[in-house]
């Protein structure tokens, strides 16, 4: 947009998508925060106390206590009580334990994290015996530290078969727009299931936070997933 853009041009726009809301059927909330990722909590947080609306609990991990974002709301009404404050010092092995907040699923219970790529990581792998779609996460994006680590491979369309190279600095996603493939997608951060395409060969680098492991073997986010093989084939 920066660079083609110029006074006057049209744009088409929808409105906006929430792909991160609260469930409406949902008994009771538990958000887990790490850092800046205590955002989208706060508004969720103040709607649920404002509305009299199910009640919820708030684990918010940070560095320390100079690191906490709203640390003067959080320590007073409506959200007095309801949170629980961790933080590490930049220490790996004083990070929190979500084992035994998440050991054993609650009936009617929706759990909402965002946070470092870590601290997700963690709870969607200490989750997964929890009940299909209670488990919701927001995300900022791949990490840094896993671009560095981003190499060439090549896709396979397999209802034309054609054959597209992705560099190390773009997404599939990007590479099948590029050559006019529409693929529906949203957040582009892997963390809201829009852009979920079948695959069919090749192993896949799996960076989203949609996917349970019983679909990883079939299924892709192409706009943050990657190949682990020198190609992928996907329903295309």
């Amino acid at each position: 947009m920066a660079d083609a853009l110029v006074e006057g041009a049209r744009l088409a726009v929808a409105s906006p998508r929430n792909e991160f809301a609260l469930h409406p059927r949902a008994r009771r909330f538990l958000f887990i925060a790490g850092g800046i990722g205590i955002t989208p909590m706060m508004s969720m947080m103040r709607h649920l106390a404002g509305s009299g609306g199910p009640p919820f609990v708030l684990h918010y991990c940070t560095r320390s206590a100079a690191h906490t974002a709203f640390a003067e709301t959080l320590a007073e009404e409506p959200f007095a009580g309801r949170v629980h404050l961790h933080h590490d010092h930049g220490d790996p092995a004083q990070a929190f334990d979500f084992w035994p907040l998440l050991e054993k699923p609650q009936a009617g219970t929706h759990i909402y994290c965002c946070g470092p790529r870590g601290l997700m990581d963690a709870v969607r792998d200490m989750s997964g015996h929890w009940a299909m779609g209670s488990v919701h996460f927001e995300s900022f994006g791949v990490d840094a530290a896993l671009r560095r680590q981003d190499h060439p491979f090549k896709v396979r369309l397999a209802r034309s078969d054609t054959t597209l190279d992705v560099p190390a600095d773009r997404s599939i996603l990007e590479v099948l727009r590029d050559h006019g493939v529409k693929v529906r997608s949203s957040c582009e951060a892997g963390s809201c299931g829009t852009c979920r395409t079948g695959l069919l060969e090749g192993e896949a680098e799996h960076r989203d936070f949609v996917l349970g492991p019983d679909e990883q073997a079939s299924q892709i986010m192409v706009c943050v997933s990657r190949a682990r093989s020198e190609s992928l084939t996907l329903d295309l």
